[in-house]
């Protein structure tokens, strides 16, 4: 068993000394007790979680959580100079738990929405053969038909393209004509 740690400095002493004066008044129910306490604590809180997280937002939640992790847990605190690191190890865990909750998951798929492999394949196969019909294309028929298929209107498309409007509509025809020819070859 390590021996107890002494305190060094008169400062050191003073404020064991009100840490521990602070936390028997919380547990007694002083408000103004309590403040003086998170205020104490409250920049050890909220670096410890801007540190693991690299979010204000985040570490100011974290620091609300840890605050009242430590209200509901005040008068288990056996020794006060366990205060500090206390704070610090809740406020690693609650951030830490925060940062995993982020992870993404998984969506549950319905059997009915599984792909055959076969189909996959064949998926993948028309994919290929539609990206090597577009290349036939010019980069301003792509384009009118990647703004077509987004929904875009005629006049939208028109104004992108610096084409006229009733031009788009034959434009579009002919450019899928071409993609007909190349998918029947």
């Amino acid at each position: 068993m390590a021996p107890p740690r002494l305190l060094t400095s008169a400062k050191e002493r003073t404020k064991a000394i009100k840490d521990a004066e602070l936390v028997s008044r919380c547990i007694r129910g002083d408000q103004q007790a309590w403040e003086q306490l998170v205020q104490r604590y409250q920049q050890l809180i909220y670096s410890v979680s801007l540190a693991v997280c690299r979010e204000s937002e985040v570490a100011a939640d974290i620091l609300q959580q840890v605050c009242l992790e430590l209200y509901q847990h005040l008068d288990e605190i056996r020794k006060v100079d366990d205060l500090r690191p206390w704070l610090v190890t809740v406020t690693r865990r609650k951030t830490v738990s925060y940062l995993r909750s982020l992870k993404p998951t998984l969506p549950i798929v319905d059997e009915e929405q599984l792909v055959e492999p076969i189909d996959l394949v064949a998926r993948v196969e028309q994919q290929h053969m539609l990206d090597q019909a577009l290349k036939t294309l010019t980069a301003r028929d792509r384009r009118l038909l990647e703004l077509l298929s987004a929904g875009r209107s005629y006049e939208e498309v028109a104004a992108e393209l610096d084409m006229p409007v009733a031009s788009i509509g034959p434009t579009r025809i002919r450019c899928l004509n071409k993609l007909r020819i190349h998918f029947n070859r």
